[in-house]
């Protein structure tokens, strides 16, 4: 595993990157406030199938991709990102694998339902299809409003002008150890990443005015039952979005970011996954 740079659509994205260049291509979108490195646990296992695996940081969160205006945070934005990077690794011609996890797994939706396309398989985690979402808009509100108090030390941070410790403040509601932090804490020490967070964070109403089709390709959906505040009927939803081959697997009582916190049991499961689908 290495770390290597892309150039896509006039910027620089920074990314992790494994397995044999001429490989069916494997992309993997990272949550927030995380970056590229919160896939490290899962990249080896799957560059050792004959994947191309990149997990390219997200605009906004490498410091040669940070544009300004809200516009700029748009999904179609990030959408457009991902398949430039597919091009520039010279899959323009050939699907791709996708897999994304929390806001990554938004994006991820977003992309397979808008270029089906471009992309082979899927997996999401944490985050279900927009559409199935909307089935559970009323608990998850609610579930949002139970877990009011475990967010106030994010809010105080960000009321006091302290934005750096708003963001450790995140990871340390996520259950992030300091070690595992520490990557994605020294991404954000610069004014120049926080402008372009709290972008990112402006954008985000912006996401859901567009309805979204069903997603074709075979899909996997992996739920952290602790994470994300998502209510039961978004997950039980979720396979009226999935037109193709549909796998729900629960991950019980564990919180995001769930890739950390139980590696080898997610690693296993996109293994299960892409040697079903992927050949």
């Amino acid at each position: 595993m290495k770390e290597i740079e892309i150039e896509a659509r006039g910027m620089t994205f920074q990314a992790l990157a494994d397995g044999p260049e001429e490989g069916p291509l494997l992309l993997l979108l990272h949550g927030l406030p995380r970056n590229r490195w919160e896939w490290h646990h899962q990249i080896p296992a799957m560059a050792e199938l004959g994947f191309r695996v990149v997990a390219p940081d997200l605009r906004g969160f490498c410091p040669g991709a940070r544009p300004e205006g809200i516009e700029a945070y748009h999904l179609k934005e990030y959408a457009q990102d991902i398949l430039e990077i597919a091009d520039v690794l010279g899959r323009s011609e050939c699907p791709f694998h996708l897999m994304g996890t929390s806001i990554g797994a938004t994006m991820a939706w977003w992309l397979a339902a808008k270029h089906s396309d471009r992309v082979s398989t899927l997996v999401c985690i944490n985050i279900p299809h927009p559409g199935a979402l909307a089935a559970g808009r009323s608990k998850t509100r609610k579930k949002a409003e139970g877990q009011e108090e475990k967010f106030n030390y994010v809010q105080r941070a960000a009321r006091e002008g302290n934005e750096r410790n708003m963001f450790k403040a995140m990871l340390a509601t996520q259950g992030v150890s300091a070690e595992e932090s520490e990557p994605y804490r020294r991404a954000l020490d610069s004014d120049e990443a926080l402008r372009a967070v709290y972008n990112y964070y402006r954008a985000i109403p912006l996401w859901f005015k567009e309805r979204l089709d069903p997603v074709p390709m075979p899909t996997l959906f992996i739920w952290p039952t602790g994470s994300e505040n998502v209510a039961s009927d978004s997950i039980k939803a979720n396979a009226n979005w999935v037109k193709g081959p549909y796998r729900l697997e629960v991950v019980e009582d564990v919180h995001q970011p769930v890739l950390q916190a139980e590696p080898e049991r997610l690693t296993r499961m996109l293994l299960e996954h892409l040697s079903e689908h992927a050949r």
